[in-house]
């Protein structure tokens, strides 16, 4: 932290902590990058090529993506996704929206799997410069750092943990409480909150403008984030004040809440209550429904979950007189102060607003804390070595990078992460082929049992496919992708939801009349086929499996996974809108 101003000597001393410009001096960054341009380049340029590259990616599109991807492709075009409900409900995420819908129109598809690598390419930059922060070494100490920030993010290392124990380890590392994160599996708005770790690292070159920023326009791309923007500010602002410099302090505080005033305002008519009861009942499903593995303490919090609070206690220590220590502690404080908050009172409301989310940006930093620190440990006997030796281990760590590097590049090429269910695609591929305007398809609907089973929060990226009908808690990959891998509007699914209250009362009434159906097909109920148009139903997907017995559907497809049967209009059916 900046030395405080001279101090009365009637006045209570101010701690002395590490000054942002000690930064320089103490950098373990090789010396031929002292340029700092050409440093934050070549460390950029890193962490796209090396760390994206190892870290992997899933192929478009994937789990989340079938929903933050609906309103985008919709708006530019694709198929016919513009007649899907869930395309016409209120998008909480417009600006990522907008994005998506520029890039389908205007490029291609493939520039979505580009965004993402520049912004792990950011991710990596700013993790690097808080260790190089907090680590006191030299070049190879600086080698040793990148290699562990990019083995414990790697794909590879991931992989493995999966396969030689059965859970993803190195995850938790990266990821905060309540299985929410950061990187994740692709590009999806929850990445930007690389932007916020972004925040963390301009602040502690003394730019807290440029912080401010940052952290604003994490919030602006994906509203979630606006209470750990505002939880960083907030921290920002207080060290600021308590080095004496309050007009910079009121202005990093002013120009973040003017950053994010669009937004605020946005939620606050666009979402505002329809009407007491149908908020409260809406936020009760969100909460309690469908996502109480991120929203419900008692979900998510076990064993692992306090062990990655010990690591943050662990990274808060390790930062204890340097600007970075207070960057770390008061965020977490308000943080544990909200979530109990939300325990006493058992709001849904602040359960939504997630104050624990802050921990998927808290993580990865104090990760970087802690290995920067171990590294700037190692750095004198490191460089004492001899020169031969030093060699030795420069070349190892280029070895292990490429290694790594090259166990993503297999990952991916050989679908060893990221699964869907093959047996889908002749089902998709009958879909894409035949699509036309005023189709909408029934899908089977699972609603997993997401308030039961263990607590505690996993990644699935690297777990064989979670399949339907297996009695487990989580989301089945079954069909998700169906709608943007078509381009055909389907009625409903379990996965992708809406956020205004009406919409997810809405969503909820489809869930429930679905299941019904289903079990109504094998019947010969004479109600069905006219209940299908009246939703405006046109198709119908089973699985193989099922015996449908209404003379009024007719099979016009069937694979060995599933079948499709078209509904045909009864006299006079109208269409629900």
């Amino acid at each position: 932290m900046l030395e405080p101003a001279a101090e009365d000597k009637n006045s209570p001393a101010l701690p002395r902590l590490q000054s942002p410009m000690q930064e320089v001096s103490h950098t373990i960054l090789p010396t031929p990058w002292r340029s700092r341009s050409l440093r934050d380049a070549v460390v950029f340029l890193l962490g796209v090529v090396v760390f994206g590259i190892a870290y992997t990616q899933a192929p478009l599109y994937y789990s989340n993506q079938n929903q933050y991807f609906l309103h985008g492709l919709a708006r530019a075009g694709r198929g016919f996704l513009h007649e899907d409900w869930l395309a016409n409900t209120l998008d909480p995420t417009p600006v990522f929206s907008a994005g998506v819908a520029l890039t389908e129109r205007y490029l291609h598809e493939y520039f979505f799997y580009a965004y993402f690598l520049l912004l792990l390419g950011l991710y990596f930059y700013s993790l690097i410069g808080i260790a190089d922060f907090i680590a006191r070494g030299g070049r190879l100490a600086w080698w040793c750092l990148a290699v562990l920030l990019v083995g414990i993010h790697a794909g590879l290392a991931r992989w493995a943990s999966v396969r030689l124990v059965g859970v993803d380890y190195p995850w938790y590392f990266q990821a905060g409480l309540a299985g929410q994160y950061i990187l994740g599996f692709g590009l999806q708005p929850s990445v930007f909150g690389v932007f916020l770790l972004a925040s963390i690292h301009a602040f502690l070159r003394d730019r807290p403008r440029a912080a401010a920023a940052w952290a604003s326009l994490g919030a602006v791309v994906h509203s979630t984030y606006l209470l750990g923007a505002a939880l960083l500010v907030a921290s920002y602002m207080a060290i600021l004040f308590w080095e004496r410099r309050p007009r910079e302090a009121l202005i990093t505080g002013t120009l973040a809440l003017l950053l994010v005033s669009p937004v605020v305002l946005f939620l606050l008519v666009v979402f505002a209550p329809s009407s007491a009861e149908e908020f409260a009942q809406a936020q009760w499903l969100l909460a309690h429904f469908r996502i109480p593995h991120h929203a419900v303490p008692a979900r998510w919090f076990d064993g692992v979950a306090a062990l990655q609070l010990a690591w943050l206690g662990a990274a808060v220590s390790l930062a204890w007189g340097t600007r970075l220590f207070p960057v770390l502690l008061i965020p977490s404080l308000l943080a544990l102060l909200l979530t109990l908050v939300q325990l006493a009172t058992g709001s849904n409301t602040l359960a939504l607003l997630f104050p624990w989310r802050i921990s998927a940006v808290l993580i990865p930093a104090a990760t970087a804390v802690v290995l920067g620190r171990l590294v700037g440990g190692l750095s004198p006997w490191l460089e004492a070595r001899p020169p031969a030796e030093r060699r030795v281990i420069g070349a190892a760590c280029g070895t292990v990078l490429a290694a790594f590097a090259a166990g993503g590049l297999a990952i991916n090429y050989l679908g060893l992460a990221y699964y869907t269910d093959p047996a889908e695609l002749p089902l998709l591929e009958f879909a894409r082929q035949h699509k036309a305007a005023g189709q909408t398809y029934l899908l089977p609907v699972e609603v997993p049992r997401l308030g039961a089973g263990r607590r505690g929060s996993i990644s699935t990226s690297f777990l064989p496919p979670l399949r339907r009908d297996t009695g487990h808690q989580l989301i089945s990959v079954d069909l998700q992708r169906f709608r943007l891998a078509t381009g055909v509007p389907i009625y409903v699914d379990f996965k992708s939801i809406p956020y205004k209250d009406v919409e997810v009362l809405e969503w909820h009434r489809r869930l429930e009349w679905t299941q019904d159906i289903y079990k109504r097909l094998t019947a010969d109920d004479p109600a069905v086929p006219s209940e299908l148009a009246g939703e405006g139903i046109t198709h119908v997907v089973v699985p193989a499996k099922l015996a449908i017995r209404s003379g009024a559907l007719e099979l016009v497809h069937a694979d060995e996974a599933y079948r499709v049967y078209r509904v045909h209009q009864p006299p006079g059916a109208g269409s629900r809108p």
